[in-house]
């Protein structure tokens, strides 16, 4: 896989209370969080910027509230409608 290397500036301050390795981890992890749920990154695009598996990525989505499954309002409701008259 190739990579492509970013660079961000973060004050001085900062690193000195937090190891610089953790911190890029940290970036990381929040930004597969954020883009997996905006729909910018597929759960496995975003687990693999999270340097996670994707079942490790997806306990991990749980415990921060984030909905494994994307299901449209409309649809879904298109389905509970559906469900009812077959009833």
């Amino acid at each position: 896989m190739k990579l492509e290397t970013l660079e961000i500036k973060i004050p001085k301050e900062i690193l000195l209370q937090v190891r610089k390795e953790e911190l890029i981890k940290e970036i990381k992890f929040l930004i597969a969080i954020d883009m997996y749920d905006r729909g910018i990154l597929s759960l496995s695009k975003a687990a693999l910027l999270a340097e996670m598996t994707k079942e490790e990525f997806m306990e991990i989505l749980s415990e921060y509230g984030v909905d494994i499954i994307k299901y449209p309002k409309e649809e879904l409701e298109e389905e509970l409608e559906n469900l009812k008259e077959a009833k």
